[in-house]
């Protein structure tokens, strides 16, 4: 045999014993949809990797079907890899995100895609969900599932009925987990079809890096990102008004009826009462996720949005990051770039 035959045969005998010692065992079984889902969501948690200048680097972000709308641009973080930041205060929090939110340049940023458990702040997604499936004015049965549910509380009785957005104003100031599962066990679908549209919701925006199992928050087994967590905020505070106007609401008083009792919803975010110019946007705590808290406030025009994950004092750390930001934002160049303004809110705001 010549060397050259002896070499091919070689090749086409390891070539076999590779394929057969790796070939599926299901060959020929097509993957169904869920499958397909389920592998997108189990992609492995993205550190950010260091750039040559020190700044985190963005794990791919594309959304895992693909979507008939397009998904808008999300904080660059080319100014921070230019510019390092410096003289950032001490943080205990595992995950970080400061920007610009003019802008949408980071300006600080610690374990950007890093997984951790959100817990309240998630309730963003819910309202977010409430409202694309019904108005503000839609009356909301309270289910006696709801109405058991552990504290936070809003105070929900079983078989009230309230304006979606008074229930929206105790899930997002007293942070009712009774609030939070009333609407998903009253909106169209249900409770399973709630969570599939939370989820969808963040899929659909490109975030690859977030999951919820219950609209409320108290489930470890949630989780989401700093990155993820802006991005959702912003959805929110841009596309949603009755969001934006609920969230910088100190406390509201929603007087009782036939239907249901009096409420007197106080936000529990101590910073729209000790930090001139915030505005929100929600705070909370387990024991597996530590406080958390997604916070924007303006001063002199300038716009400032701040994720902590995973913080053990969540106030007192997003005042002093308020502070160094507003400090070292990117110089005006009177034409900022906004490369969010999406018009998210769906007929249910166009006519309350």
């Amino acid at each position: 045999m010549r060397r050259s035959e002896a070499v091919l045969l070689v090749l086409f005998l390891a070539t076999a014993i590779v394929y057969f010692v790796t070939r599926p065992s299901n060959q020929g079984v097509v993957p169904t949809p869920d499958q397909v889902a389920a592998a997108a969501a189990s992609v492995e948690e993205a550190q950010p990797s260091a750039s040559a200048s020190g700044a985190p680097a963005f794990a791919a972000r594309a959304p895992a079907q693909p979507s008939a709308t397009p998904v808008p641009a999300y904080f660059s973080n080319a100014w921070l890899q230019a510019h390092p930041a410096e003289d950032v205060p001490a943080i205990t929090a595992k995950g970080v995100l400061v920007a610009d939110a003019d802008s949408q340049e980071l300006i600080y940023a610690k374990n950007l895609d890093g997984r951790r458990p959100p817990a309240s702040i998630m309730k963003i997604v819910t309202a977010m969900v409430a409202l694309d499936l019904a108005k503000p004015t839609q009356l909301i049965s309270v289910s006696r599932d709801a109405a058991n549910m552990e504290p936070n509380r809003m105070g929900l009785d079983a078989g009230e009925q309230l304006p979606m957005q008074d229930v929206l104003y105790g899930m997002l100031l007293d942070s009712g987990n009774d609030a939070a599962e009333a609407l998903a066990d009253a909106l169209p679908g249900g409770r399973a079809s709630f969570l599939q549209k939370m989820n969808s919701k963040a899929t659909g925006l490109g975030l690859l890096n977030s999951h919820f199992v219950d609209p409320a928050g108290l489930d470890d087994d949630n989780y989401t990102t700093p990155y993820d967590m802006a991005v959702l905020a912003e959805t929110a505070l841009k596309g949603y008004p009755t969001i934006k106007q609920i969230v910088s609401t100190k406390e509201i008083t929603i007087a009782g009826n036939a239907q249901h009792k009096w409420f007197n919803p106080t936000n529990l975010n101590d910073l729209l009462w000790s930090y001139p110019g915030d505005y929100g946007v929600k705070v909370g705590y387990t024991d597996a996720a530590g406080y958390t808290i997604v916070t924007a406030a303006e001063k002199g025009g300038r716009n400032v949005l701040i994720v902590l994950l995973g913080s053990e004092r969540h106030f007192t750390e997003s005042k002093a990051l308020f502070d160094w930001a507003f400090a070292h934002l990117p110089a005006p160049d009177g034409s900022p770039v906004r490369r969010f303004q999406p018009n998210l809110e769906t007929h249910s705001q166009a006519a309350p």
